[in-house]
């Protein structure tokens, strides 16, 4: 029998409390976190040797730190009877619930998918939702309230 907290029992559009949660990668997820940066250090390190050229290097590690950016910064979530609001770089992005067709349970979150049928490509397509593993139950109930009552 699956796990739900008393705070979700009987939760619908009415009578919902939003469920606030930060995640932040580097803290939260120690080694993929170190092992990002190292691997853009060695990068770094690489193209100092071969080219010596120190904006070169520079540019590199900017693009790198580009690419990765997810685990430098707190990402802030809302889930509410409306859908989930992802807040981060004073930027806020409202995704609806209706614009989730299906999801994906993954080790360390959940992959929010906007078509219902498979795709190859179908990660790029969709948004991934950082959950830590003492939410996990209470989102997974949001989802099976809101999303499979959307879809139905």
């Amino acid at each position: 029998m699956s796990q739900v907290y008393p705070t979700t029992i009987g939760l619908t559009a009415e009578n919902d409390k939003p469920l606030y949660y930060s995640v932040w990668l580097i803290t939260d997820q120690k080694w993929n976190a170190a092992f990002l940066l190292g691997i853009a250090i060695i990068v770094c390190l690489i193209v100092w040797h071969y080219e010596g050229n120190l904006i070169l290097e520079l540019i590199a590690l900017l693009f790198l730190l580009g690419t990765v950016w997810r685990i430098l910064v707190p990402v802030h979530f809302e889930l509410n009877s409306n859908g989930i609001v992802y807040h981060s770089f004073n930027r806020n992005r409202f995704i609806a619930w209706s614009d989730i067709r299906r999801y994906q349970i993954r080790r360390n979150g959940i992959l929010l998918l906007p078509q219902t049928d498979r795709f190859f490509l179908e990660a790029f397509r969709g948004f991934y939702l950082s959950v830590p593993v003492s939410l996990m139950p209470e989102v997974l109930y949001r989802l099976r309230v809101f999303v499979d009552r959307v879809s139905d």
